[in-house]
Order: C-alpha cells, then sequence, then structure tokens
C-alpha cells in the first residue's frame, strides 16, 4: 500500500522498541535490517534466518539490529507487517464486495507465494502493525459497504485469511518435510488415479468411477474453486440476515 496515512499507534504488544533520545551514530536503519531479512527469507527460508547472518549481511553486529528491531521476534512481525502492506484493496463497490472479496484472496495468495516461510512468521501473531491495520480497515470498509453485518464481516475476513493460508501451505509445503523420494505432482496424481482405478469396483464403486479426476492437481482450479464456495456461502449468510 503506497497511499498516504496517518500514522497508526502501536499496539501494547509491539516488539519493536520505541527509542527516545539521541541518534545512533551507525546509518543501519530498520527498514535496512527488515529488507535485508526478507531478501535472506525469501531465498533461503526461515531456517536460514538469524540475526547472526543479517547482521553479516549488513558488515555490522547483531547488537546493532537489537537496538532497532529490539529481538528477533520483533522482526518477524514487522517482516509480517511489511508483507501485509504489500496487498491490495480495491475501494469498495457495494455490488461487486464478492469478486472484490475474491480478488483480496487472489492477491493474498499471490504475496504469500512471492515470500517463503510467511505463513510460519504468521502463526501465532497478532497483525495489527500499521500496514495491516489499514489493510483490515479497507477489507472491512468493502464488505460492510456490501451490506455484510457487521459480525459476520469480522469473521468472514478472518476465515478468509485462514482459508488462504492453508492452502498456500499446503500448495507449497510450508512447514513439512515431504518424502525425499516423492514424484511430481503430476506424476504422483496419475499414480494415485491408476491405483485407484485397479481398486475392486465391488468394494470401492465410488473411489473407482471418479478415479479420474484425482488427476486434476491445477492449483488455480482449485483455489478459484474453493473461493467460489467460500465466497458464495458468505454470501448466503449475509442474504439470509447474518
Amino acid at each position: 500500500m503506497t497511499e498516504a496515512n496517518p500514522e497508526v499507534p502501536a499496539p501494547p504488544w509491539q516488539r519493536a522498541p520505541q527509542r527516545s533520545g539521541g541518534r545512533r551514530r551507525d546509518p543501519l536503519t530498520q527498514d535496512a535490517i527488515v529488507e535485508t531479512a526478507m531478501r535472506i527469507l525469501d531465498a533461503e527460508g526461515l531456517d536460514a534466518l538469524s540475526m547472526r547472518r543479517i547482521a553479516d549481511e549488513l558488515d555490522t553486529g547483531p547488537a546493532s539490529l537489537y537496538w532497532h528491531v529490539g529481538s528477533k521476534d520483533g522482526l518477524l512481525y514487522l517482516i509480517f507487517d511489511r508483507v501485509i502492506g504489500e496487498q491490495q484493496v480495491p475501494s469498495p463497490e457495494p455490488g461487486e464486495w464478492r469478486e472484490q472479496l475474491k480478488e483480496v484472496a487472489r492477491d493474498m495468495r499471490r504475496t504469500i507465494l512471492r515470500h517463503r516461510d510467511v505463513v510460519q512468521i504468521s502463526i501465532g501473531r497478532i497483525p495489527m502493525g500499521p500496514n495491516a491495520i489499514r489493510y483490515s480497515e479497507r477489507v472491512l470498509a468493502m464488505l460492510r459497504a456490501g451490506g455484510v453485518p457487521d459480525q459476520l464481516a469480522v469473521l468472514g475476513f478472518f476465515l478468509l485469511t485462514s482459508v488462504v493460508n492453508g492452502f498456500t501451505m499446503d500448495e507449497t509445503g510450508e512447514g513439512g518435510e515431504p518424502p525425499a523420494d516423492q514424484p511430481p505432482l503430476e506424476e504422483a496424481a496419475q499414480m494415485a488415479r491408476d491405483y485407484i482405478a485397479s481398486l475392486p469396483q465391488s468394494d470401492f464403486p465410488n473411489l473407482v468411477a471418479l478415479a479420474d479426476q484425482f488427476t486434476v492437481t491445477d492449483p488455480e482450479v482449485r483455489f478459484e474453486l474453493l473461493l467460489d464456495l467460500f465466497v458464495e456461502g458468505l454470501a448466503r449468510r449475509v442474504e439470509a440476515g447474518g
């Protein structure tokens, strides 16, 4: 999000330190630390992200990083908020809220796929940095303008995030270690199809009849169906009065 916005006050659990008094003499900035951390994260994943590694990349010592971000956990909050800040939310169009919500989800997924292990970073962290607050305000404005009742708007927003996070974790294998000898997805799907088709039809009539459907592996097809089901279900609740 690049638009000008007033400063957002930090939540009470803000991990990044709020410094006062004299300036540091070194040219290091919080932005430079976050940008360097994100480059390491995108290239090598969360396991490679350490304060020592970031300090080496910036030709400084870990103590300098802690002065700017407080702790590694504070840095992860800043990374999480920076990623949220990359996402776009359209201006509310009441008659188009369903498609707008789908586009929010598509952009969320695209952003997650750009940043390795970012869903892992998000787990257990309340997204209330300045970018997250502005993002939430815009999504909720879009939903309320479309007539979504207040509680359903908030719960629907939370659940959409959970749905997209879960889908992308499954899509990328983030947070898990597949077997070393596992074949590519398309090959594995064909193997599953052939195995299911070979089962005794008398015992497994439904699986055998649907064996060909197990070869549908295109993530775009699966994600769009998921969005349709989620948004249509939300819309039905709106029509029913929440």
